[in-house]
């Protein structure tokens, strides 16, 4: 069973959860995995942009690297 429902000590009750703690406990519970999920789901799209401006870094820093090389003579 839950953790949390089994060790309630100091409520007096038992160590029992009443109804509209279990549905408090529960809302909260899939309050905190939609959280996780958005969490995913944003640093997912983050990382996908670090690696675009990566790659996009690197194609620049060749481009100057050849441009420096042609007005050089080279």
């Amino acid at each position: 069973m839950d953790r949390l429902a089994e060790d309630n000590s100091g409520d007096g009750g038992g160590g029992k959860l009443s109804e509209s703690e279990r549905e408090e406990l529960a809302r909260l519970r899939r309050q905190k995995a939609e959280m996780a999920r958005e969490y995913a789901r944003e640093k997912a799209a983050w990382d996908k942009e670090r690696a675009e401006l990566k790659m996009e870094r690197d194609v620049l820093k060749r481009s100057v690297v050849l441009w420096v090389k042609d007005s050089m003579g080279r």
